[in-house]
């Protein structure tokens, strides 16, 4: 019986080993008058790579905060949503959006926060796709190798008089193995795009690495 026993405890024991470990992702908020500023808190097993990723997150926090108290933006929020996450990274879109007294409208700024959850760095662009140039960019949206999505997830295509002017290492994960580029407003279409994202799918993903590795 003894032995039954500890046989069972170690195909316990297993099972809870093969488990993967994904982080709990909870929000923060903090406000005032004219801000309100939902964020990501993000929890692992890991205590370090749970501090280096947070403190990291802090500092997109921190810049909301002095957009609205140092340079007095007269409204500021922030929000975040989580778009991938297996046992080794998370995803995360966090949006900062303020408005400044007078002007005709406000201003976004998206950043890609991609995590390796057991070190706590940033994961760069390069590890997971390779690109040249910008002019190897544009040509892969115009050819339909790529594809070009505004914030509302609409698809379309770059605007006469507008050009990709640079790569950006600004993305996320959006799971099935594809990636998107962030670009800011007005980088890759007029306001009425927001922001504007380059899809990688898998077949591109392949196709670019081929061509760059």
């Amino acid at each position: 019986m003894g032995m039954l026993k500890k046989l069972c405890m170690t195909s316990m024991l297993g099972v809870m080993i093969a488990v993967p470990t994904y982080a709990t992702v909870v929000t923060g908020s903090q406000s005032d008058v004219n801000m309100e500023l939902k964020y990501p808190l993000v929890y692992t097993n890991n205590m370090f790579a749970q501090k280096a990723i947070n403190t990291d997150i802090a500092n997109y926090v921190l810049y909301a905060k002095s957009v609205y108290y140092d340079q007095h933006a007269y409204q500021v929020k922030q929000n975040y949503k989580v778009t991938y996450e297996d046992a080794q990274v998370v995803s995360i879109l966090l949006t900062t959006y303020y408005y400044h007294a007078g002007a005709a409208h406000g201003m976004y700024n998206t950043k890609g926060l991609v995590y390796n959850k057991i070190t706590g760095q940033r994961i760069p662009l390069y590890n997971y796709v390779k690109v040249s140039s910008a002019q190897q960019l544009e040509k892969g949206i115009h050819t339909g190798v790529l594809h070009l999505y505004t914030s509302d997830h609409k698809r379309t295509n770059i605007p006469r008089g507008w050009n990709v002017e640079y790569v950006s290492d600004n993305y996320y994960l959006k799971g099935k193995g594809a990636i998107g580029l962030v670009y800011q407003p007005y980088e890759l279409g007029p306001y009425s795009y927001g922001n504007t994202f380059v899809e990688f799918s898998p077949k591109a993903i392949e196709y670019f690495n081929r061509m760059n590795g």
